[in-house]
């Protein structure tokens, strides 16, 4: 499989640890920062994409902010002032640039593993996915629960996980993450029908192992990790840090399984 690492100027340190973990498991591939992605053409170049935490923004702030937006957004660096050599890393993703870019490359056939933040992908492409961690307002609208109901601020939490699915080749019937006020993703009703299938998810109202979680009971029910379909290619959700600086292993297999074509087998 011919793997693609986002990273951008400056550098992102969970990208750093990625890149460290692949040569460590003698995974071929590319890094590659937002300006190759704008300049499309991707399928012709790789097989898969993946984006760790802080990759891709939010869809409130997409190019104009958010943590994707570090040196080379609005107000990023004189490139003029670079040294040549380091011009073709500066740069953000965006909503208008990247986002049809990573769409087409999808729909094409491609393979999409999103870590952390960087399933706001979901939102981009408009998958039947949201929000877990939400509650009812008074007027019947969803808002996000605040710290004082939901903090779990880096803590060890067990999920339930679909060792029949490809993407979870290799692990057992429960799993334990790495949690960090981690995206949690509920699926709409139609969210089957549509080609999405959850591979981790909370079964439990007090899933915590080791740390500390406040508010842990809003977790049941809630997907850590799924698989969508986007035309002939698939997106992957990761919301806790499967990778997180090369500790847990026992949740490698969410990422290794996709960059080694087992991907859409069994989905």
């Amino acid at each position: 499989m011919r793997i693609a690492l986002w990273d951008r100027y400056g550098g992102s340190m969970p990208s750093g640890w990625t890149r460290w973990l692949l040569e460590q498991y003698e995974f071929p591939f590319e890094v590659v920062y937002p300006q190759q992605l704008d300049a499309g053409n991707l399928n012709a170049k790789y097989d898969v994409l993946l984006f760790v935490d802080g990759a891709i923004p939010a869809m409130r702030a997409a190019g104009a902010g958010g943590r994707g937006d570090f040196m080379g957004g609005a107000g990023g660096p004189d490139t003029t002032a670079l040294p040549a050599e380091f011009r073709r890393m500066v740069g953000s993703i965006t909503a208008e640039r990247t986002i049809p870019q990573l769409k087409r490359f999808a729909e094409a056939g491609g393979t999409i593993i999103t870590i952390g933040s960087s399933t706001n992908l979901a939102a981009h492409l408009g998958l039947p996915v949201s929000n877990h961690l939400v509650e009812r307002t008074p007027e019947g609208a969803d808002r996000p629960l605040g710290n004082a109901k939901f903090y779990v601020p880096g803590s060890l939490l067990e999920v339930a996980v679909d060792s029949t699915a490809a993407g979870a080749l290799g692990m057992g019937r429960r799993a334990i993450v790495m949690f960090d006020n981690s995206p949690v993703f509920r699926l709409a009703p139609d969210a089957a029908a549509r080609g999405v299938r959850p591979l981790v998810w909370f079964d439990t109202v007090s899933p915590l192992k080791s740390g500390w979680a406040w508010g842990q009971n809003y977790l049941e029910g809630g997907v850590a990790a799924a698989d969508a379909q986007v035309g002939r290619g698939m997106v992957r959700l990761i919301g806790p840090e499967a990778l997180f600086r090369a500790q847990p292993h026992g949740t490698f297999k969410l990422v290794f399984n996709g960059l080694i074509g087992t991907t859409r087998a069994g989905m």
